[in-house]
């Protein structure tokens, strides 16, 4: 299919073409856009005068003591009314001196509430405020005040945009629920890899050790100490086996565990030894504790590796469960998962089954030429609705 004509706007506060803007998702879509329209324009990222950027350090710390000695409680630097106006501002003025058909805005609530234009708007987020308030640590313990200042900004972006996209059913639930979304859609998120991996069987010989993996930079949240109360319980149970993490340095040490505490994917020697490790894992396992989208389970898949998590958040609409992993209920014990894990080392099959599935999912649903050619018909129709 030929590439559309229509000139798309990419608007983000955030470079695109910086690798490490969102991890990485921002440049992803941008690259997998191009490939469906002939333009698309960066419109970020933002880029302010050194007086508004020493008001608004101001603005902030006063901000800040404010609502700690007014309420108790801490402010929300990252999605508050007087950081919308200001970015708002900026892209109304930027968008003036472009031509552009549809504003596609990723994450762009802050961006976009206060945006003054009659270009069409899509919308695209893998939660909304609501969600991640009652949900992400860095987000707990904020004062009344700021939580209804964030709500009020995600209410008019949703508002104004004339198509909501989202990642998960979670999140779409909670924009039509919460913020009254009228025209949303679910658009799954790819794999940020440069090159689709050759696929190999992950069939083991008896020799070889089972290789589980871990992938974050917070231990914590990504279920850490959950992966080792399990693992634990399996080397009790006299079972072999060898754990990698890999981006985050854990507050425990096990012999059955190597740490590779920081690897920069934008590195192509990083990159390899991530691609080294995706390659010979036969499991993910990252009972999470809080995710919205966890596009590292998109890059195990992507190797033919099923993932061993949890039923939060957006999880499983990445991970369908018994297809391309296992998910366990948020409750489930160190126990359940050392069981369901000793079942699969001793069921080669199972595991040769998830791991084919794996590698099906990627190549249909979590890819990011299968997210733009959605994206694109989305696009049209926020140009023509």
């Amino acid at each position: 299919m030929s590439k559309s004509k229509i000139r798309v706007g990419f608007l983000t506060a955030l470079d695109p073409n910086n690798k490490r803007s969102w991890s990485g998702i921002y440049f992803r879509m941008f690259q997998a856009l191009q490939e469906e329209f002939n333009t698309v324009i960066a419109i970020g990222p933002v880029k302010l005068g050194f007086g508004q950027k020493l008001y608004l350090k101001f603005r902030y710390f006063f901000l800040k003591v404010f609502h700690r000695l007014r309420y108790g409680k801490k402010y929300n630097l990252a999605h508050n009314q007087f950081l919308s106006k200001v970015h708002g501002d900026y892209f109304t003025k930027k968008l003036q001196n472009l031509k552009i058909d549809v504003v596609f805005a990723p994450t762009g609530s802050v961006e976009i509430a206060y945006l003054q234009t009659l270009v069409p708007i899509c919308y695209f987020s893998d939660a909304t405020f609501d969600l991640i308030c009652h949900y992400y640590d860095a987000f707990k313990n904020l004062s009344q005040k700021s939580i209804e200042e964030s709500n009020e900004i995600e209410r008019i972006a949703i508002q104004k945009s004339k198509t909501q996209v989202f990642s998960s059913q979670w999140a779409i639930g909670s924009a039509i629920e919460k913020y009254q979304a009228k025209d949303t859609y679910l658009v799954k998120m790819g794999a940020n890899i440069d090159h689709k991996p050759i696929l190999q069987s992950k069939e083991k010989n008896n020799s070889d050790q089972f290789s589980l993996l871990f992938i974050g930079i917070d231990w914590t949240r990504k279920g850490g100490p959950i992966v080792i109360e399990s693992l634990d319980i399996l080397e009790k149970r006299g079972i072999e086996f060898q754990l990698t993490v890999i981006g985050c340095t854990p507050d425990v040490k096990r012999s059955y565990m190597k740490v590779i505490s920081y690897l920069n994917k934008n590195k192509i020697e990083d990159a390899q030894v991530l691609e080294r490790h995706l390659s010979k894992a036969d499991v993910l396992f990252m009972p999470t504790r809080a995710d919205c989208t966890p596009v590292a389970f998109c890059e195990a898949n992507a190797y033919g590796v099923p993932v061993i998590s949890t039923f939060t958040g957006g999880v499983a609409d990445v991970i369908e469960n018994k297809v391309n992993g296992i998910l366990l209920e948020y409750d489930a014990s160190a126990v359940a998962y050392a069981d369901e894990l000793e079942r699969l080392i001793k069921n080669p099959e199972e595991l040769k089954k998830l791991s084919t599935f794996s590698r099906k999912k990627y190549e249909e649903e979590l890819n990011w030429t299968t997210w733009a050619k959605q994206m694109k018909r989305i696009l049209i129709h926020t140009i023509n609705h």
